[in-house]
């Protein structure tokens, strides 16, 4: 929305950049700025609806794929690039939000067995709102999202698992327990092959070892809660269920160089 007026009062200016007005022109105006403002406008309008018509699509793909590895990747990028806006900017929040929103009315279109899932999604928006996305909320926030994922696809599992070959079956499952601790048995039960079998294929699908696959996404929910979130680095080895904070030092150093602590520090949107 451009506003043009002839009155220059501040106080009205302040409403109108409350109203979320694009540009704010006093008159008279020029032909050729308001043509060049209007011009500027609908582009910024163009490029949002090409970002949400491609929104919709990926929430289609990844769940029509039931691609959950690929959901957690792509959501958690999302909160992500959403922290790393500035503490006083709401578009980070906006954006989730946004994209929350899309969501919601994907799910709307589904069967009634995901109005648990809308409601997940109404309560997270909401709590978004009214708290925001500061480094103390950066933890709650996911925790949430991994709820609410956690909740969509078991259902696309009921229809999907059918055609799903056994290492699909197997990344799903790891991805359902991330913040859990797993073993190559208890995956290989969840695939219904046997654990030496699973090794091997796992591998050969993946190009990377069944315990190697699952330290590697462990440690990138790691690189996130470090840089966005204000948990210390022994509640983070812990709630990914490494008991042993060492070992996590440990396994992360050698994942990303560098020790957790030093990456918080070099990482942090404060370090910028």
């Amino acid at each position: 929305m451009i506003v043009t007026t002839a009155n220059d009062d501040f106080d009205i200016v302040r409403h109108m950049l409350s109203l979320k007005v694009d540009d704010y022109l006093l008159k008279p105006v020029k032909q050729s700025i308001l043509s060049d403002t209007i011009r500027k406008t609908l582009l910024v309008d163009e490029q949002g609806a090409v970002a949400t018509r491609e929104q919709r699509q990926t929430i289609s793909d990844l769940m029509g794929g039931c691609d959950y590895p690929g959901w957690h990747t792509w959501l958690f990028g999302i909160l992500d690039a959403a922290c790393a806006q500035p503490m006083s900017d709401n578009d980070g929040a906006k954006r989730l939000t946004d994209v929350l929103e899309l969501l919601l009315q994907h799910l709307a279109g589904l069967s009634d067995k995901y109005i648990p899932c809308r409601q997940k999604i109404t309560d997270l928006i909401h709590s978004i709102h009214q708290h925001g996305l500061g480094v103390g909320r950066y933890w709650p926030v996911m925790v949430g999202l991994f709820n609410l994922s956690h909740a969509i696809f078991e259902q696309l599992f009921k229809s999907a698992s059918g055609s799903m070959d056994f290492v699909a079956r197997a990344r799903f499952h790891i991805e359902k327990n991330l913040l859990n601790n797993m073993t190559l048995d208890d995956i290989a039960a969840e695939a219904f092959v046997s654990p030496c079998y699973l090794s091997r294929a796992f591998k050969k699908s993946t190009g990377s070892g069944f315990s190697s696959y699952i330290t590697s996404r462990k440690i990138n929910i790691a690189r996130s809660l470090l840089q966005y979130s204000d948990l210390k680095v022994n509640t983070i080895a812990l709630e990914l269920s490494w008991q042993d904070a060492n070992y996590f030092c440990r396994i992360f150093k050698k994942e990303t160089g560098i020790a957790p602590s030093d990456y918080r520090r070099l990482a942090s949107p404060e370090a910028g």
